[in-house]
């Protein structure tokens, strides 16, 4: 594995976390009305997708559990097509996709921190 992509993996695991830790309690209530927390999840969730963008092309085989073209799409939703994020999907990704992505990339041992 290359360097540059061991370092896009720590940092979605360390963007992944901080979804984790802001969403908590989320509702899509809130999130829809909230622009400050908007912003301070969308930030976050689109640095996973444009890392997942720029890994190298042997990583999405090594570790194929990880949606990889979720993410990327994501990403790009966010950051390409702000005015039609569809908050739902937003929300589901941070509540199902999020724990799962902290899951495989815990796997990788590269990743963790300490």
């Amino acid at each position: 594995m290359k360097v540059q992509d061991k370092e896009r993996l720590k940092l979605m695991y360390m963007f992944a976390k901080d979804v984790s830790s802001i969403a908590e309690g989320i509702t899509l209530e809130r999130l829809t009305a909230n622009k400050v927390y908007q912003y301070s999840l969308l930030y976050p969730l689109g640095q996973i997708g444009e890392n997942a963008i720029n890994m190298g092309d042997d990583i999405p085989k090594l570790y194929p559990d990880i949606e990889w073209n979720d993410w990327r799409g994501l990403s790009n939703r966010i950051f390409h097509d702000y005015s039609m994020i569809d908050f739902s999907i937003v929300l589901e990704m941070i509540t199902e996709a999020i724990p799962l992505l902290l899951i495989e990339l815990e796997k990788i041992h590269e990743v963790k921190t300490t």
